[in-house]
Protein backbone atom coordinates (compact mmCIF):
# COMPACT_ATOMS: atom_id res chain seq x y z
CA UNK A 1 0.00 0.00 0.00
CA UNK A 2 1.16 3.76 -1.01
CA UNK A 3 1.64 5.99 1.70
CA UNK A 4 0.91 9.54 1.30
CA UNK A 5 2.49 12.92 3.03
CA UNK A 6 -0.51 14.21 4.51
CA UNK A 7 0.93 17.77 3.78
CA UNK A 8 1.53 17.52 -0.26
CA UNK A 9 0.18 14.24 -1.07
CA UNK A 10 3.28 12.83 -2.18
CA UNK A 11 3.90 9.19 -2.45
CA UNK A 12 6.54 7.87 0.12
CA UNK A 13 7.48 4.95 -2.09
CA UNK A 14 8.62 7.79 -5.21
CA UNK A 15 10.84 9.53 -2.40
CA UNK A 16 14.37 8.29 -2.11
CA UNK A 17 17.76 8.69 -0.92
CA UNK A 18 19.95 10.43 -3.52
CA UNK A 19 23.24 12.14 -3.49
CA UNK A 20 23.38 15.66 -3.62
CA UNK A 21 26.28 18.46 -4.04
CA UNK A 22 29.45 17.60 -3.73
CA UNK A 23 28.43 14.00 -2.51
CA UNK A 24 28.74 14.24 1.18
CA UNK A 25 25.11 14.28 1.81
CA UNK A 26 21.89 12.80 1.22
CA UNK A 27 18.13 13.82 1.17
CA UNK A 28 15.23 11.60 0.62
CA UNK A 29 13.61 13.17 -2.70
CA UNK A 30 12.30 12.47 -6.09
CA UNK A 31 14.58 11.51 -8.95
CA UNK A 32 13.33 14.46 -10.78
CA UNK A 33 14.15 16.58 -7.86
CA UNK A 34 17.69 14.99 -7.24
CA UNK A 35 18.09 15.78 -11.32
CA UNK A 36 17.16 19.53 -10.98
CA UNK A 37 19.81 19.59 -7.68
CA UNK A 38 22.60 18.49 -10.41
CA UNK A 39 21.73 20.87 -12.79
CA UNK A 40 21.78 23.97 -10.65
CA UNK A 41 25.18 22.86 -8.81
CA UNK A 42 27.31 26.32 -8.89
CA UNK A 43 30.64 25.46 -10.26
CA UNK A 44 29.56 22.44 -12.86
CA UNK A 45 26.02 22.26 -13.42
CA UNK A 46 24.40 19.23 -15.37
CA UNK A 47 21.57 18.48 -17.16
CA UNK A 48 21.99 14.67 -18.23
CA UNK A 49 19.69 13.64 -15.26
CA UNK A 50 17.15 16.24 -16.39
CA UNK A 51 17.24 15.15 -20.18
CA UNK A 52 15.93 11.69 -18.81
CA UNK A 53 12.60 12.93 -17.30
CA UNK A 54 9.59 11.88 -18.88
CA UNK A 55 6.95 14.16 -19.30
CA UNK A 56 4.76 13.53 -16.16
CA UNK A 57 8.18 13.78 -14.13
CA UNK A 58 8.51 17.33 -15.95
CA UNK A 59 5.67 18.43 -15.07
CA UNK A 60 5.88 16.93 -11.08
CA UNK A 61 9.14 19.34 -11.58
CA UNK A 62 7.98 22.04 -12.62
CA UNK A 63 4.87 22.23 -10.05
CA UNK A 64 7.64 22.16 -7.10
CA UNK A 65 9.88 24.53 -8.83
CA UNK A 66 6.76 27.05 -8.44
CA UNK A 67 6.34 25.96 -5.19
CA UNK A 68 10.54 26.59 -3.80
CA UNK A 69 11.02 28.95 -6.49
CA UNK A 70 13.26 27.61 -8.28
CA UNK A 71 11.33 27.64 -12.04
CA UNK A 72 13.33 30.89 -12.87
CA UNK A 73 16.42 29.68 -11.53
CA UNK A 74 16.08 26.33 -13.86
CA UNK A 75 15.04 28.61 -16.75
CA UNK A 76 18.72 29.39 -16.67
CA UNK A 77 20.23 26.44 -17.41
CA UNK A 78 20.94 25.19 -20.81
CA UNK A 79 17.79 23.68 -21.84
CA UNK A 80 18.88 21.70 -25.37
CA UNK A 81 17.47 18.43 -24.76
CA UNK A 82 14.39 19.93 -23.08
CA UNK A 83 10.71 19.14 -24.08
CA UNK A 84 9.55 21.93 -26.23
CA UNK A 85 6.48 22.55 -24.03
CA UNK A 86 9.02 22.66 -20.84
CA UNK A 87 11.05 25.53 -22.50
CA UNK A 88 8.13 27.74 -23.67
CA UNK A 89 6.79 26.83 -20.40
CA UNK A 90 9.65 28.26 -18.69
CA UNK A 91 10.18 31.36 -21.13
CA UNK A 92 6.66 32.33 -20.81
CA UNK A 93 7.12 32.42 -16.91
CA UNK A 94 10.08 34.60 -17.51
CA UNK A 95 8.66 36.89 -19.77
CA UNK A 96 5.71 37.42 -17.17
CA UNK A 97 8.25 38.30 -14.03
CA UNK A 98 10.16 40.44 -16.35
CA UNK A 99 7.50 42.49 -16.59
CA UNK A 100 6.49 42.09 -12.30
CA UNK A 101 9.83 43.54 -11.85
CA UNK A 102 9.10 46.74 -13.81
CA UNK A 103 5.84 47.22 -11.61
CA UNK A 104 8.11 45.75 -8.61
CA UNK A 105 9.79 49.28 -9.23
CA UNK A 106 6.76 51.33 -9.61
CA UNK A 107 5.66 50.10 -6.45
CA UNK A 108 8.59 50.60 -4.60
CA UNK A 109 9.28 54.12 -6.18
CA UNK A 110 5.92 55.32 -5.16
CA UNK A 111 5.87 53.42 -1.61
CA UNK A 112 9.44 55.06 -0.73
CA UNK A 113 8.07 58.79 -1.40
CA UNK A 114 5.08 58.25 1.02
CA UNK A 115 7.69 57.20 3.73
CA UNK A 116 10.15 60.41 2.23
CA UNK A 117 6.83 62.26 2.93
CA UNK A 118 6.22 61.04 5.71
CA UNK A 119 10.03 61.16 7.37
CA UNK A 120 10.23 57.78 8.14
CA UNK A 121 13.73 55.99 6.69
CA UNK A 122 13.87 52.16 5.93
CA UNK A 123 15.63 49.64 3.97
CA UNK A 124 14.75 47.27 1.26
CA UNK A 125 15.34 43.84 2.46
CA UNK A 126 15.94 40.56 0.29
CA UNK A 127 14.27 40.85 -2.69
CA UNK A 128 15.35 42.86 -5.85
CA UNK A 129 18.50 43.76 -3.41
CA UNK A 130 20.02 40.12 -4.02
CA UNK A 131 21.05 41.28 -7.56
CA UNK A 132 23.54 41.06 -8.80
CA UNK A 133 25.90 39.35 -5.88
CA UNK A 134 22.83 36.15 -5.60
CA UNK A 135 21.06 36.47 -8.71
CA UNK A 136 22.00 37.76 -12.00
CA UNK A 137 19.03 39.69 -12.56
CA UNK A 138 16.31 40.81 -10.83
CA UNK A 139 13.72 39.50 -13.57
CA UNK A 140 15.19 35.82 -12.83
CA UNK A 141 13.86 35.68 -8.53
CA UNK A 142 10.01 35.72 -8.12
CA UNK A 143 9.41 38.70 -5.74
CA UNK A 144 5.47 38.24 -4.41
CA UNK A 145 6.21 41.60 -2.02
CA UNK A 146 8.48 43.79 -1.34
CA UNK A 147 10.09 43.46 2.11
CA UNK A 148 11.00 46.93 4.28
CA UNK A 149 12.77 47.24 7.43
CA UNK A 150 11.25 50.36 9.39
CA UNK A 151 12.67 51.10 13.26
CA UNK A 152 9.96 49.77 15.23
CA UNK A 153 9.56 53.28 16.88
CA UNK A 154 8.22 54.42 12.87
CA UNK A 155 6.32 51.20 11.93
CA UNK A 156 3.34 53.45 12.93
CA UNK A 157 3.42 56.22 11.04
CA UNK A 158 5.40 53.96 8.30
CA UNK A 159 1.97 51.86 7.67
CA UNK A 160 0.14 55.25 7.83
CA UNK A 161 1.92 56.68 5.41
CA UNK A 162 1.10 53.74 3.07
CA UNK A 163 -2.38 53.28 4.29
CA UNK A 164 -3.06 56.92 2.84
CA UNK A 165 -1.96 55.84 -0.96
CA UNK A 166 -4.65 52.79 -0.49
CA UNK A 167 -2.91 50.11 0.82
CA UNK A 168 -4.78 48.06 3.16
CA UNK A 169 -3.50 45.25 5.41
CA UNK A 170 -4.04 41.58 5.23
CA UNK A 171 -6.62 40.33 7.53
CA UNK A 172 -6.45 36.20 6.87
CA UNK A 173 -3.27 34.75 8.52
CA UNK A 174 -1.18 34.37 11.73
CA UNK A 175 1.33 37.15 12.28
CA UNK A 176 2.30 36.45 15.98
CA UNK A 177 5.32 34.75 14.77
CA UNK A 178 6.36 37.00 11.83
CA UNK A 179 9.07 39.58 11.91
CA UNK A 180 6.62 42.24 10.14
CA UNK A 181 3.28 43.39 10.67
CA UNK A 182 -0.09 42.53 8.85
CA UNK A 183 1.27 42.31 4.70
CA UNK A 184 -0.18 45.38 3.47
CA UNK A 185 -2.23 45.58 -0.07
CA UNK A 186 -4.21 47.04 -2.70
CA UNK A 187 -7.21 46.33 -3.67
CA UNK A 188 -7.45 44.28 -6.80
CA UNK A 189 -4.64 41.75 -9.10
CA UNK A 190 -7.04 38.58 -7.88
CA UNK A 191 -5.55 35.25 -8.48
CA UNK A 192 -5.63 34.11 -12.01
CA UNK A 193 -3.97 30.84 -11.40
CA UNK A 194 -0.57 31.93 -12.91
CA UNK A 195 1.90 32.55 -10.09
CA UNK A 196 4.33 34.73 -12.43
CA UNK A 197 0.97 37.13 -13.68
CA UNK A 198 2.85 40.37 -14.04
CA UNK A 199 -0.86 42.17 -12.97
CA UNK A 200 -1.02 40.11 -9.88
CA UNK A 201 -1.50 41.87 -6.22
CA UNK A 202 1.71 42.67 -4.98
CA UNK A 203 1.87 43.66 -1.60
CA UNK A 204 4.23 45.75 1.25
CA UNK A 205 5.51 43.88 4.57
CA UNK A 206 7.17 45.92 6.89
CA UNK A 207 9.80 44.63 9.36
CA UNK A 208 10.46 45.68 12.63
CA UNK A 209 13.39 43.82 13.15
CA UNK A 210 16.00 42.31 11.48
CA UNK A 211 16.32 39.08 13.73
CA UNK A 212 13.70 38.20 16.04
CA UNK A 213 15.16 37.37 19.38
CA UNK A 214 11.71 36.76 21.38
CA UNK A 215 10.68 34.00 18.37
CA UNK A 216 13.93 32.25 17.72
CA UNK A 217 15.34 32.48 21.30
CA UNK A 218 18.80 33.10 20.68
CA UNK A 219 20.20 36.46 20.65
CA UNK A 220 22.09 38.26 17.74
CA UNK A 221 22.23 41.51 19.21
CA UNK A 222 24.58 42.95 16.61
CA UNK A 223 22.02 42.98 13.98
CA UNK A 224 20.77 46.28 15.44
CA UNK A 225 24.12 47.84 13.60
CA UNK A 226 23.08 46.67 10.67
CA UNK A 227 20.43 49.96 10.38
CA UNK A 228 23.62 52.56 11.21
CA UNK A 229 25.56 51.03 8.14
CA UNK A 230 23.29 50.69 5.55
CA UNK A 231 23.89 52.51 2.03
CA UNK A 232 22.19 53.62 -1.08
CA UNK A 233 22.35 51.10 -3.68
CA UNK A 234 21.20 51.58 -7.69
CA UNK A 235 20.28 48.57 -10.30
CA UNK A 236 20.70 50.48 -13.51
CA UNK A 237 18.96 53.76 -12.98
CA UNK A 238 16.81 52.38 -9.94
CA UNK A 239 17.58 53.75 -6.38
CA UNK A 240 17.31 52.52 -3.61
CA UNK A 241 18.42 51.89 0.06
CA UNK A 242 19.88 49.02 1.40
CA UNK A 243 21.62 47.06 4.45
CA UNK A 244 25.57 47.15 3.40
CA UNK A 245 26.66 43.89 1.55
CA UNK A 246 28.60 42.34 4.48
CA UNK A 247 25.70 42.61 6.57
CA UNK A 248 23.42 41.73 3.82
CA UNK A 249 25.02 38.49 3.91
CA UNK A 250 24.81 38.28 7.83
CA UNK A 251 20.79 38.86 7.44
CA UNK A 252 20.45 36.51 4.68
CA UNK A 253 22.86 33.79 6.61
CA UNK A 254 19.80 34.49 9.44
CA UNK A 255 17.35 34.02 7.49
CA UNK A 256 18.29 30.83 6.09
CA UNK A 257 18.71 29.55 9.67
CA UNK A 258 14.99 31.02 10.43
CA UNK A 259 13.53 29.23 7.80
CA UNK A 260 15.30 25.92 8.31
CA UNK A 261 14.34 26.62 12.36
CA UNK A 262 10.62 26.91 10.89
CA UNK A 263 10.60 24.25 8.34
CA UNK A 264 10.15 26.31 5.41
CA UNK A 265 11.80 25.81 2.14
CA UNK A 266 14.82 27.64 1.97
CA UNK A 267 16.56 25.64 -0.97
CA UNK A 268 16.55 28.93 -3.36
CA UNK A 269 17.63 31.00 -0.97
CA UNK A 270 20.42 28.27 -0.68
CA UNK A 271 20.96 28.41 -3.88
CA UNK A 272 21.83 32.20 -3.84
CA UNK A 273 24.06 31.96 -1.05
CA UNK A 274 25.96 29.60 -2.90
CA UNK A 275 25.98 32.00 -5.86
CA UNK A 276 27.34 34.46 -3.69
CA UNK A 277 30.19 32.98 -2.36
CA UNK A 278 31.23 31.20 -5.33
CA UNK A 279 31.55 34.76 -6.83
CA UNK A 280 33.44 36.06 -3.84
CA UNK A 281 35.65 33.47 -3.08
CA UNK A 282 38.88 35.66 -3.76
CA UNK A 283 37.57 38.53 -2.09
CA UNK A 284 39.71 39.37 0.26
CA UNK A 285 38.80 42.61 0.69
CA UNK A 286 35.32 41.75 1.50
CA UNK A 287 35.71 38.63 4.02
CA UNK A 288 38.32 40.84 6.34
CA UNK A 289 36.02 43.37 6.27
CA UNK A 290 33.35 40.63 6.97
CA UNK A 291 35.63 39.27 10.00
CA UNK A 292 36.48 42.84 11.41
CA UNK A 293 32.30 43.60 11.73
CA UNK A 294 30.81 40.70 12.31
CA UNK A 295 31.44 39.42 15.96
CA UNK A 296 32.31 35.15 16.40
CA UNK A 297 29.02 34.16 17.56
CA UNK A 298 27.27 36.02 14.31
CA UNK A 299 30.13 34.08 12.17
CA UNK A 300 29.30 31.02 13.53
CA UNK A 301 25.34 31.10 12.44
CA UNK A 302 26.90 32.31 8.90
CA UNK A 303 29.38 29.55 8.90
CA UNK A 304 26.55 27.00 9.51
CA UNK A 305 24.54 28.14 6.13
CA UNK A 306 27.68 28.42 4.02
CA UNK A 307 28.56 24.90 4.81
CA UNK A 308 24.93 23.67 3.36
CA UNK A 309 25.35 26.15 0.69
CA UNK A 310 28.75 24.28 0.27
CA UNK A 311 27.26 20.43 0.23
CA UNK A 312 24.33 20.96 -1.71
CA UNK A 313 25.23 22.97 -4.52
CA UNK A 314 28.95 22.43 -4.37
CA UNK A 315 30.18 26.35 -3.95
CA UNK A 316 33.69 27.03 -3.39
CA UNK A 317 34.46 29.12 -0.28
CA UNK A 318 36.79 31.70 0.50
CA UNK A 319 39.47 31.19 2.91
CA UNK A 320 38.11 33.16 5.96
CA UNK A 321 34.87 31.44 5.40
CA UNK A 322 36.44 27.81 5.55
CA UNK A 323 38.20 29.09 8.91
CA UNK A 324 35.09 29.98 9.88
CA UNK A 325 33.05 26.56 9.32
CA UNK A 326 36.37 24.54 10.98
CA UNK A 327 35.88 26.86 14.19
CA UNK A 328 31.98 25.66 14.91
CA UNK A 329 31.31 23.13 17.78
CA UNK A 330 31.91 19.45 16.67
CA UNK A 331 27.83 18.96 16.84
CA UNK A 332 27.37 21.93 14.52
CA UNK A 333 29.16 20.15 12.23
CA UNK A 334 27.47 16.87 13.19
CA UNK A 335 23.93 18.11 12.25
CA UNK A 336 24.98 19.33 8.74
CA UNK A 337 26.69 16.18 8.46
CA UNK A 338 23.74 13.78 9.35
CA UNK A 339 20.81 15.74 8.53
CA UNK A 340 22.11 18.43 6.32
CA UNK A 341 19.71 16.85 3.86
CA UNK A 342 16.37 16.93 5.67
CA UNK A 343 15.88 21.18 4.99
CA UNK A 344 15.84 20.09 1.05
CA UNK A 345 12.98 17.99 1.91
CA UNK A 346 10.57 20.39 2.99
CA UNK A 347 9.34 20.78 -0.67
CA UNK A 348 7.60 17.52 -0.22
CA UNK A 349 6.97 16.86 3.26
CA UNK A 350 6.88 18.72 7.11
CA UNK A 351 10.25 18.57 8.41
CA UNK A 352 11.17 19.35 12.14
CA UNK A 353 14.89 18.81 12.00
CA UNK A 354 15.82 22.18 11.78
CA UNK A 355 14.30 22.27 15.63
CA UNK A 356 17.19 20.22 16.72
CA UNK A 357 19.53 22.60 14.67
CA UNK A 358 18.19 25.35 17.31
CA UNK A 359 18.28 22.77 20.36
CA UNK A 360 22.28 22.79 19.46
CA UNK A 361 22.18 26.70 18.93
CA UNK A 362 20.63 28.16 22.03
CA UNK A 363 21.80 29.59 24.99
CA UNK A 364 19.47 28.44 27.97
CA UNK A 365 17.57 25.07 28.76
CA UNK A 366 14.44 27.54 28.33
CA UNK A 367 15.72 28.04 24.79
CA UNK A 368 16.04 24.73 24.35
CA UNK A 369 12.99 23.42 25.66
CA UNK A 370 11.41 25.93 22.96
CA UNK A 371 12.87 24.23 20.50
CA UNK A 372 12.15 20.60 21.42
CA UNK A 373 8.22 21.88 22.29
CA UNK A 374 7.98 23.31 18.82
CA UNK A 375 9.23 20.33 17.11
CA UNK A 376 6.82 17.91 18.92
CA UNK A 377 3.68 19.66 20.05
CA UNK A 378 1.27 20.06 17.03
CA UNK A 379 0.64 23.72 16.14
CA UNK A 380 -2.61 25.26 16.68
CA UNK A 381 -4.99 23.98 13.77
CA UNK A 382 -7.09 26.74 12.15
CA UNK A 383 -9.99 25.20 10.79
CA UNK A 384 -10.70 25.93 6.67
CA UNK A 385 -13.15 28.57 5.54
CA UNK A 386 -16.96 27.51 5.44
CA UNK A 387 -16.06 28.18 1.45
CA UNK A 388 -13.24 25.66 1.50
CA UNK A 389 -15.37 23.14 3.63
CA UNK A 390 -18.30 23.65 1.58
CA UNK A 391 -16.01 22.52 -1.37
CA UNK A 392 -15.21 19.68 0.02
CA UNK A 393 -18.82 18.97 1.14
CA UNK A 394 -19.57 18.51 -2.60
CA UNK A 395 -16.55 16.50 -3.46
CA UNK A 396 -18.12 13.65 -1.10
CA UNK A 397 -21.58 14.35 -2.06
CA UNK A 398 -21.57 11.04 -3.86
CA UNK A 399 -20.57 9.01 -1.18
CA UNK A 400 -23.28 10.00 1.14
CA UNK A 401 -20.58 12.02 3.27
CA UNK A 402 -21.36 15.49 4.73
CA UNK A 403 -19.61 18.72 5.93
CA UNK A 404 -19.71 17.19 9.74
CA UNK A 405 -17.50 14.23 8.44
CA UNK A 406 -15.15 16.16 6.20
CA UNK A 407 -14.11 18.60 9.51
CA UNK A 408 -13.33 15.28 10.64
CA UNK A 409 -11.82 14.03 8.42
CA UNK A 410 -9.50 17.55 7.81
CA UNK A 411 -8.49 17.12 11.87
CA UNK A 412 -7.81 13.13 11.53
CA UNK A 413 -5.26 14.45 8.26
CA UNK A 414 -3.82 17.18 10.43
CA UNK A 415 -3.20 14.55 13.67
CA UNK A 416 -1.33 11.74 11.05
CA UNK A 417 0.43 14.47 9.48
CA UNK A 418 1.75 15.29 13.23
CA UNK A 419 2.31 11.87 14.54
CA UNK A 420 4.79 11.31 11.17
CA UNK A 421 6.37 14.59 11.76
CA UNK A 422 6.94 13.46 15.58
CA UNK A 423 8.46 10.17 14.69
CA UNK A 424 10.70 10.86 11.85
CA UNK A 425 12.19 13.79 14.62
CA UNK A 426 12.71 10.88 16.93
CA UNK A 427 14.14 9.08 15.10
CA UNK A 428 16.33 11.40 13.44
CA UNK A 429 17.43 13.04 17.04
CA UNK A 430 18.23 9.66 18.84
CA UNK A 431 20.39 8.45 15.55
CA UNK A 432 22.10 12.18 15.40
CA UNK A 433 22.93 11.55 18.95
CA UNK A 434 24.56 7.83 18.30
CA UNK A 435 26.32 9.21 15.73
CA UNK A 436 27.59 11.94 17.80
CA UNK A 437 28.60 9.72 20.37
CA UNK A 438 30.26 7.65 17.98
CA UNK A 439 32.25 9.80 16.76
CA UNK A 440 33.39 11.51 19.67
CA UNK A 441 34.54 8.26 20.91
CA UNK A 442 36.07 7.54 17.80
CA UNK A 443 38.07 10.69 17.78
CA UNK A 444 39.21 10.32 21.08
CA UNK A 445 40.69 6.56 20.71
CA UNK A 446 42.33 8.29 17.17
CA UNK A 447 43.47 11.49 18.50
CA UNK A 448 46.95 11.63 20.81
CA UNK A 449 47.14 13.67 23.48
CA UNK A 450 49.01 16.78 22.22
CA UNK A 451 47.09 16.44 19.14
CA UNK A 452 45.48 19.72 17.79
CA UNK A 453 41.71 19.98 16.46
CA UNK A 454 42.25 19.57 12.92
CA UNK A 455 40.78 22.89 10.47
CA UNK A 456 38.13 22.17 8.00
CA UNK A 457 39.08 22.41 4.48
CA UNK A 458 37.89 23.13 0.98
CA UNK A 459 39.99 22.68 -2.05
CA UNK A 460 39.40 24.40 -5.50
CA UNK A 461 37.20 21.75 -6.57
CA UNK A 462 34.87 22.84 -3.93
CA UNK A 463 35.02 19.26 -2.03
Amino acid sequence: MRLRDPLHGEDEDLMHAHTIGNGVLTARIPREFAALMEALQVPVPSTDALLELNDMEWRKLLEVCDRAHLTLSLAQVPSAGFPRWVIERMQSNVADNARRWKRVQTLYTEAAEALRHARVPHVVIKGFTLAPDYVEDPRFRIQNDVDLYVPPYHIDNAAAALKAIGYIPVRDGNFTLADHVPTLVRPGGEWKGNLYDPDLALGIELHFCLWNNAVARISFPETEAFWRRRVQRRIGDFQFWSLRDIDQLGYFGLHILRDIFRSECVVHHVLELARFLDHHVHDRTFWIQWHKLHKPRLRQAQAIAFLLAHRWFSARLAEEACDEIGQLPERLIRWVETLGGCPLEASYRRTREGRLLQFLLADSWDSKLYAIRHALLPSVFTMPSQTELRARHERHKRRGLGPSFDKFAWLARRLLAQMQVDARFVVHTVTFWLSHATHRAETHLLRSPDAMEPQYAVDGSGR
